[in-house]
């Protein structure tokens, strides 16, 4: 299998040369890579002169999980030299610049070729893969070097059909480490891979980024002075699958007392604009954030324009919806959990975790109607007050997960 892989991907490469002639965010994304790589080769290196890791995200999620690893190493190993690959464009330039990393890039497509000039030149001792991603060329061209490969908080969807399943358990065998981020992975990595595969539970280093990250902000989010709603029910990351369902619920009378607290996966202006005109079709009793001062607002649809302050307004609200698992897949459940928040989210979560096991502790509820939602926005305050303490309870279990892989990594090789 890891040879038709190869092979494959070697055949590929005409193609994806004239796609990249002919589309431009092709043309971008290779122009991308063209750079870092020049950048990497210029880069001032002594081989061999410090201990080098190796980190890599698939896209934003992941590099949290990541952020929380590399700040251990910095921690415990502040001479270690930690290189961080992404491959999402995603994962926004402003993001790796802060990272704390040594040196940051996109990673190459999965040639046979691509990983020879990174790894010629920084000899990495550890490569560490974070939740699912397996790239075979890249793994199979680190364990030719006896480079340490290890995949970190990992999860996996069980694969269905031969095919599938085979290339799963060809890719995968070659981490030397798999450390997953809950019981019910590790059990389903031994039904793939075999008993004898090195196959830990040490849980989920996002869990500390996400601690981390709200723990040190110095920022306070409150509601406005005298807001005139005693509810607030905040819609996370929506599409417009989410909108179309939860916007109706600006007509029910049973929630006159509930604002509405919108913050769009995407803001761009053409997108905003759109969800400007659905908005008015329910009501016209809307404010942009970018256009008010947040401590006046008296209205009871708040559209936020803007990024980086999800992570805090939870602190504000009463009910949080997590988008994305209406139509694909759930987005980040750990920050509104933290605040201890009753969630609700679409069905498609199976690819998360954390997700599942608040679902299953009652802390997370899976909607399809608007009549359900109705049903969850009404709990009663006990009911509410129970899903606080579960929902940051399960929090609290993570915590320390990037300490337990640091140390696991740092074990003698089994």
């Amino acid at each position: 299998m890891l040879i038709t892989y190869r092979i494959l991907t070697i055949l590929l490469w005409p193609w994806i040369f004239v796609f990249s002639l002919l589309i431009p965010s092709a043309k971008n994304f290779l122009k991308t890579r063209k750079e870092d790589k020049r950048r990497i080769l210029s880069y001032p290196f002594a081989p061999k002169a410090q201990k080098v890791v190796w980190l890599h995200a698939a896209s934003v999620g992941e590099l949290d999980q990541c952020k929380a690893l590399a700040l251990v190493y910095k921690k415990k190993e502040p001479e270690t030299f930690i290189l961080q690959s992404v491959f999402s464009d995603s994962a926004r330039d402003s993001s790796l610049e802060a990272f704390p990393a040594d040196l940051k890039f996109r990673l190459p497509l999965d040639f046979p070729w691509s990983y020879n000039f990174i790894l010629d030149k920084f000899s990495p001792q550890v490569l560490v893969c974070m939740a699912w991603d397996r790239w075979p060329n890249l793994l199979q061209a680190a364990k030719r070097r006896r480079i340490q490969t290890v995949l970190a908080s990992a999860v996996i969807t069980v694969p269905k059909g031969f095919l599938k399943k085979k290339f799963y358990k060809a890719a995968f065998s070659l981490f030397d480490k798999i450390l997953t981020s809950h019981s019910s992975g590790e059990e389903k990595f031994k039904e793939l891979l075999g008993e004898k595969k090195y196959i830990k539970t040490l849980g989920d280093s996002r869990f500390d980024s996400v601690i981390q990250k709200i723990e040190t902000s110095q920022r306070e989010f409150k509601r406005p002075k005298n807001y005139p709603f005693s509810q607030v029910f905040l819609l996370a990351s929506t599409y417009e699958p989410c909108e179309k369902l939860l916007l109706p619920l600006l007509k029910e009378p049973s929630l006159k007392n509930t604002s509405f607290w919108i913050f769009p996966h995407k803001t761009d202006p053409a997108r905003i604009v759109q969800l400007e005109s659905e908005i008015k079709s329910f009501t016209s009793d809307y404010t942009l954030y970018s256009k008010t001062e947040f401590d006046s607002l008296s209205s009871r649809v708040i559209l936020f324009d803007v990024l980086g302050i999800l992570a805090h307004a939870y602190r504000a609200a009463d009910f949080a919806y997590i988008g994305g698992a209406l139509h694909n897949r759930v987005h980040n459940v750990l920050e509104p959990a933290y605040f201890g928040l009753p969630l609700l989210s679409g069905p498609r979560i199976t690819h998360a975790p954390e997700a599942i096991e608040l679902n299953h502790r009652g802390g997370l509820f899976i909607i399809r109607t608007k009549e359900e939602v109705l049903e969850i926005l009404q709990l009663s305050s006990e009911r509410k007050e129970a899903i606080r303490f579960s929902n940051r309870q399960f929090v609290e279990t993570g915590r320390g997960a990037a300490e337990r892989i640091y140390s696991e990594i740092k074990n003698p090789f089994l």
